[in-house]
């Protein structure tokens, strides 16, 4: 082969490797754009939904906006869960929990659930209220509680959370009038959740019980949430 042909051979593979370089580069540079402009749509896309549920958030909750001077003082602690027996608040208080078997309303564990496990408030020793848990034996999934308690008006809050997921809030409120004895009620509530895009954020931050509410801080803003308002009386509840 004389070397003129040979130098054409060799250019023209040269040229073919730079081609189909320069191809798979260009191809490799048109994915990733395309990536990078799905990934700015996305965005766009999720920081309008963020706005729109803040929006709407407002326009649901935002009558229950408070400042933080607002928020009267508590005494916040973490419980084991469904291990929790006894703990004392102030000198007078001491909340128990008693549990009791699982009640399933069709037989199936997975399926609508009540308990008879019991938290027992005591004052001086003497029973004044109880209230349904959401835990019972035999306990197969993770547990906790979280105790809020305001010693000033002696309003006590108790949140639970079964396996992740499954949660209640319950508070227990006292009420004096002149010449009657102190009289103590239960009720069961719920906490809005922050407005998210996401189908399962995370819950408020807890700022304090008392007056009749319980206060959440909500991206910054403290909310004053009425025990009335929130309060729901069906109990049964489903894991999973």
């Amino acid at each position: 082969m004389k070397k003129s042909h040979f130098l054409l051979l060799s250019l023209s593979v040269i040229t073919g490797c730079h081609s189909a370089e320069y191809k798979k580069k260009s191809e490799w540079k048109r994915t990733y754009e395309a990536e990078q402009a799905r990934m700015q749509k996305e965005a766009a896309q999720l920081r309008e939904r963020e706005a729109n549920a803040k929006v709407r958030f407002l326009e649901r909750y935002g009558r229950y906006q408070c400042s933080r001077e607002d928020v009267p003082k508590i005494e916040e602690s973490k419980g084991p869960g469904h291990r929790f027996k006894s703990m004392q608040l102030g000198d007078y208080l001491t909340l128990k929990l008693r549990l009791g078997k699982a009640i399933y309303a069709d037989g199936h564990p997975y399926g609508p659930t009540r308990t008879e496990s019991r938290y027992q408030l005591l004052w001086d020793n003497k029973l004044v209220a109880e209230a349904e848990s959401l835990f019972s034996t035999p306990n197969e999934g993770p547990t906790e509680n979280r105790i809020f308690y305001n010693p000033e008006s002696h309003t006590l809050v108790v949140f639970e959370d079964l396996c992740g997921g499954t949660t209640r809030f319950f508070v227990f409120e006292r009420s004096i009038q002149p010449g009657k004895a102190p009289a103590w009620t239960t009720k069961y509530f719920g906490v809005p959740d922050p407005p998210s895009a996401e189908p399962f954020p995370d819950m408020g931050r807890i700022l304090g019980v008392g007056n009749g509410n319980i206060y959440v801080e909500i991206n910054g803003q403290p909310y004053a949430f009425p025990f009335v308002d929130f309060s729901h009386t069906k109990l049964e509840f489903t894991v999973g």
